[in-house]
């Protein structure tokens, strides 16, 4: 049995979100229409029971709009999303869609939606709940936000939850990072839309929807980004049944086969170290377990301490396949115990080092 039918077999989906998490569900629709194999049920507020078939439970209890305040921010929010998976026992994986609060919340609003959903993470122990950034709309030119202070704020708050996940080794559907690349088949190569804004001090690379996405089809986007969405959850559902993306992926044997992060060296160390990793030559498309060629992924290399705090960022940059090695200079910190952390794509690995 492929993935795909382990996931439609063993996963049923509690999906809550405001009108930009319907990106998802079209997405998804328009791969089934397009591929019955990819068969999804989805209920409005009930969980539907078709055999070969993602189960989705659309909503909470008795509404399919849900605002922060209906998931998480209130503890009245918390009791409706306790109701859904109380009331069914089958739901083994828990998400909800932010729409564009991000472009306005502060970081102690993040920290409440993190704080919260690890509350919930806590109590139902065998749910997986997956966090989301919020979409990248607001940029130059969009047609649904132009706002470019908005579009930093959302980027910063964005990064918080991404470090959030990172650290803490949870699952993050990255709804902002999928807005942001455009597959152009003409050049067969990803391209990243950005503008750069000033935040008082610096001048500060955005992230921000791509053109190309820049119309209202469906969802507050097109058909397209929809798309990119949908193949997004079927990977991140195969994954969640048990695939390993890693070994689907590299199927060649020439050259840098497979991403590695390696010990560093040496190891204990004092205020110097090294660090090496590998980039691999086939890295498949990031969105799906369809290959439809290859896509540019940011390489970021980053520093913690025991307690996950971001100590340093050494690597933040899209890397070409090759070997790497850079240095972590330690001078000023205190001695003890340090993780270092590879993320490419949907690789992540994390080692551990000790400064003396």
């Amino acid at each position: 049995m492929s993935w795909i039918d382990s996931a439609q077999a063993n996963l049923k989906w509690h999906y809550a979100h405001t009108s930009h998490g319907g990106q998802l569900t079209t997405g998804l629709e328009r791969i089934e229409n397009n591929d019955p194999a990819y068969d999804i049920a989805r209920g409005f507020s009930t969980l539907p029971g078709v055999p070969d078939a993602l189960c989705i439970f659309d909503g909470q209890e008795g509404d399919t709009y849900i605002s922060p305040e209906e998931y998480w921010r209130t503890a009245a929010g918390m009791n409706l999303t306790r109701d859904v998976l109380n009331h069914n026992p089958t739901i083994n994986v828990s998400q909800w869609s932010w729409c564009c609060q991000p472009n306005s919340y502060s970081a102690n609003d993040i920290q409440a939606y993190l704080d919260s959903i690890s509350v919930l993470e806590a109590e139902f122990p065998e749910v997986t709940f997956i966090y989301m950034t919020g979409n990248a709309q607001t940029g130059p030119g969009n047609h649904y936000n132009q706002n470019l202070a908005q579009g930093y704020n959302r980027y910063l708050r964005n990064e918080q939850t991404r470090d959030y996940c990172i650290a803490n080794n949870k699952v993050l559907f990255d709804f902002a990072d999928i807005d942001c690349w455009w597959y152009n088949s003409t050049s067969e190569e990803w391209e990243l839309s950005t503008y750069e804004y000033w935040n008082g001090s610096d001048s500060v690379t955005v992230p921000f929807e791509h053109p190309q996405y820049n119309i209202n089809q469906a969802a507050h986007t097109s058909y397209e980004n929809c798309e990119n969405k949908g193949k997004a959850v079927w990977w991140m559902m195969a994954e969640l049944a048990g695939w390993d993306s890693l070994t689907g992926l590299f199927k060649e044997s020439s050259g840098f086969e497979s991403y590695s992060l390696s010990q560093n060296y040496p190891n204990p160390f004092d205020q110097h170290t090294d660090i090496r990793y590998t980039i691999p030559k086939n890295r498949d498309k990031l969105y799906g377990p369809e290959k439809s060629g290859q896509v540019i992924l940011y390489t970021i290399l980053k520093v913690y301490d025991v307690m996950g705090n971001e100590i340093a960022t050494l690597v933040d940059e899209q890397k070409q396949p090759g070997e790497y090695e850079v240095e972590f200079d330690g001078s000023g910190l205190p001695a003890g115990i340090y993780y270092y952390r590879l993320t490419v794509g949907n690789f992540s690995q994390t080692r551990k080092m000790i400064l003396y």
